[in-house]
C-alpha cells in the first residue's frame, strides 16, 4: 500500500511541477511576443532579436520541465517494480520454508 502511495506523491509532485513551469513559461513568453513585436515596430532589431532567444530559451525550459516530469515517472515506476520483485521473492522464499516444514 506504500509502494501505491509513495508512486502517487512522486507523480503528483511530477505534474504540479511541469504545471508550474509550463504557467510560468507561457507567461514569460507572452511578455517577450510583446516586447519584441513593439521592438519590431520601433525598429529596434538588436532588441527584437533578444527577445526571440528569450523565447526559445522557455521553449528549452518547457522541454527540460517535460524531461524532469518523464523521468519522475520512470523512476517511480522503477521503483515500485523493483519493490513488487522484492515482495514476490520474499513470498516465494517463505511459502518454500512451509513447504519444506510440512514435508520435515
Amino acid at each position: 500500500m506504500m509502494i501505491s502511495q509513495a508512486a502517487g506523491l512522486v507523480a503528483q509532485s511530477a505534474a504540479a511541477y511541469f504545471d508550474g513551469v509550463s504557467k510560468i513559461a507561457l507567461a514569460s513568453q507572452g511578455i517577450l511576443m510583446r516586447q519584441m513585436t513593439q521592438d519590431l515596430v520601433d525598429n529596434h532589431l538588436e532588441k527584437a532579436a533578444e527577445d526571440a532567444l528569450g523565447i526559445l530559451a522557455t521553449d528549452i525550459l518547457m522541454g527540460a520541465a517535460a524531461a524532469v516530469a518523464a523521468a519522475a515517472g520512470a523512476m517511480e515506476a522503477e521503483s515500485a517494480s523493483f519493490a513488487i520483485d522484492r515482495i514476490d521473492s520474499s513470498i516465494a522464499k517463505y511459502s518454500s520454508l512451509l513447504q519444506n516444514r510440512k514435508g520435515s
